[in-house]
């Protein structure tokens, strides 16, 4: 993992086309606005991700009012922004994904405070509530809004994106996946007991630059805990790269968690990451 000396945070209004040319896909109006995924020549690129030295983000605000086979639902903080509730904890992701063939798979085994868990998922379908990212386009002024895709790459998420809520920085994503996950906790199968999709889960995966700092906060540009009314001021570490992986219900009545539309939500950031993308013939999507 590589702490660069200085954290940056790039508000999503003045974001530089050099960075846009090194990292992100320019794609057209029509592009965006496809009913499916546009077919590209990447089409076999190809994600293997490995990630280790995970982080739980996950603290009782009050006495448990709620539960979920044993373990707490309700009132809970999965953001921790201030690092309170922010260990870390052993566990292990592996991800392999073709974004331009919407397939893949995600497993991921941990061991917290609440027992032996892993998760896995081999379908993505794009998210009901939001976009699946923006992109700056032709140029620095110019912003694509990216649609139906379950599994997206070189997009900008959460902050002032209006590209999933403001519960992190503006945060460029090399990778970001949507679809419903089976969860084990400890040896059982951990139902989803509030409507869609149970008894499966939401699962979400992104691969950023860094979020959280060494202590397990996240910051404002000027140093402050960051919460959602400082939505275009997020600071980030672009030398870093962290995978975080949620599984949750889908949006509820607000409870009196964070964030608040979901009555069940778990939050992990591994911090150790490594990234391998491949050029394919297409052909090796029939492994999966």
């Amino acid at each position: 993992m590589c702490k660069p000396g200085r954290i940056i945070g790039i508000p999503l209004a003045v974001m530089l086309p050099v960075l846009a040319s090194a990292a992100v896909d320019v794609v057209s109006d029509r592009a965006v606005r496809a009913e499916r995924p546009v077919e590209r020549e990447d089409k076999a690129l190809r994600y293997r991700i490995t990630a280790s030295k995970p982080r739980l983000n996950r603290r009782l605000m009050a006495p448990p009012t709620r539960f979920v086979q044993g373990v707490p639902s309700e009132p809970v903080d999965s953001m921790c922004w201030n690092g309170e509730g922010s260990v870390p904890i052993e566990g292990s992701i592996v991800v392999d994904v073709m974004p331009m063939r919407n397939v893949g798979r995600i497993a991921a085994e941990w061991t917290d405070e609440n027992g032996e868990w892993s998760y896995k998922q081999k379908r993505f379908t794009h998210p009901d509530h939001h976009s699946s990212g923006v992109r700056i386009g032709p140029s620095v002024t110019r912003i694509d809004t990216i649609i139906n895709e379950g599994i997206a790459h070189n997009v900008y998420l959460h902050g002032d994106t209006a590209a999933g809520m403001p519960v992190m920085p503006t945060t460029f994503t090399y990778l970001a996946t949507w679809g419903p996950a089976h969860v084990i906790h400890n040896g059982e199968v951990f139902r989803n007991p509030f409507e869609i999709p149970a008894p499966l889960w939401l699962g979400h995966l992104m691969v950023t630059e860094g979020v959280r700092r060494s202590d397990g906060t996240v910051r404002t540009l000027s140093d402050e805990i960051y919460n959602p009314s400082h939505a275009a001021e997020g600071a980030v570490e672009q030398g870093d790269l962290e995978v975080h992986l949620t599984f949750h219900d889908d949006l509820f009545p607000v409870t009196g968690n964070v964030p608040p539309p979901f009555s069940f939500f778990y939050h992990l950031v591994f911090e150790d990451v490594q990234i391998e993308i491949l050029q394919g013939d297409g052909e090796e999507s029939s492994g999966f």
